[in-house]
């Protein structure tokens, strides 16, 4: 396969410097001011200002605040037309990781990385619809997670790999534990429960199934939840402790 994974981030990112900074972008940041105190609070001038303040944040304090921002955006998105396509700029980074992961869908019907990547953008579009209204503590790592299992379940279609049937069974049991299709931390941390048995806290299991099943590293975890690497890996080697155990 021809990687091209550049063209759909770039071809999004002219659109967004596009709409970012428009009329409706500030109408939009307004409209999710007035039910959100905290975006109120910011003083903000459009969208695309808001999606500044969740790119590259530094230390924990701003990790958790951005993750915290996505949160509000999903929740809230129903305020204006644009804040889920503000969602979805803001996930950009971590669509990159996900399509990394799954080696840019190679041996999959795609024709190239870049196709693949056009794909999981579209789905993670709907995901980003469907969800809104829901209000997620781990709004980013559970968007991603669900936006991946469902590459991951095509991909599963069309080969066998090692790397994407880490554990057998999981797939199945997630189906039967979530409703809707999509997934959540406290789903994802129900099902390793319930396929080791062993009591797993729910936060330790979900940082072990981001480490281990979806291939995130702890950078990685860190970025998305807002949570520190030391509390992650803490988190990771309870949950390897006991299922080892």
């Amino acid at each position: 396969m021809s990687a091209s994974p550049l063209r759909p981030i770039d071809q999004l990112s002219t659109e967004w410097r596009t709409i970012s900074h428009s009329l409706p972008a500030r109408k939009a940041i307004v409209a999710l001011a007035n039910i959100e105190p905290e975006v109120a609070a910011l003083s903000l001038g459009d969208l695309g200002a808001l999606v500044d303040q969740l790119r590259n944040p530094v230390g924990f304090e701003a990790r958790d605040r951005a993750a915290h921002l996505l949160r509000i955006m999903l929740r809230s998105q129903s305020a204006h037309p644009l804040i889920p396509r503000a969602v979805l700029q803001a996930l950009l980074p971590g669509l990159v990781t996900v399509a990394r992961r799954l080696s840019w869908g190679s041996g999959g019907d795609w024709t190239d990385g870049g196709a693949f990547f056009a794909d999981l953008i579209a789905t993670a579009w709907e995901v980003i619809n469907a969800w809104a209204g829901e209000d997620r503590a781990y709004a980013i790592l559970d968007l991603l997670s669900a936006i991946r299992c469902r590459m991951r379940r095509q991909l599963l279609r069309e080969r066998a790999n090692p790397e994407l049937t880490l554990v057998p069974d999981l797939d199945e049991r997630l189906h039967q534990g979530m409703s809707g299709g999509t997934t959540d931390l406290d789903a994802l941390a129900r099902a390793i429960d319930a396929l080791n048995g062993n009591g797993l806290d729910p936060a330790d299991a979900a940082v072990l199934y981001g480490n281990r099943v979806l291939g995130f590293s702890l950078a990685e975890l860190a970025r998305m939840s807002g949570r520190s690497r030391r509390s992650l890996a803490a988190r990771r080697q309870r949950a390897a402790h006991q299922l080892s155990a």
